[in-house]
């Protein structure tokens, strides 16, 4: 069995899910520069109490994304 504080893979377990790691990865994050090939407000509404300390972020999405999140970022 995989310890709690054993960070090597990202297994959906209880704390072990990848936003839960996401929020610990980039709560002390200067800058976010993100890629991502498909992009959803539901998603970053996920993370982003997590960047409230974050100078400048950036995501450059692919064209997967809903008309809700277009017309937000238009």
């Amino acid at each position: 069995m995989q310890s709690s504080s054993d960070l090597t893979f990202i297994t959906n377990e209880n704390n072990q899910s990848l936003l839960d790691r996401f929020k610990v990865l980039i709560k002390d994050a200067k800058y976010f520069d993100c890629l991502v090939g498909y992009f959803y407000t539901s998603g970053f509404y996920a993370l982003y109490k997590s960047l409230n300390e974050t100078e400048k972020i950036r995501i450059l999405i692919g064209i997967g994304t809903s008309s809700e999140t277009y017309n937000l970022i238009k």
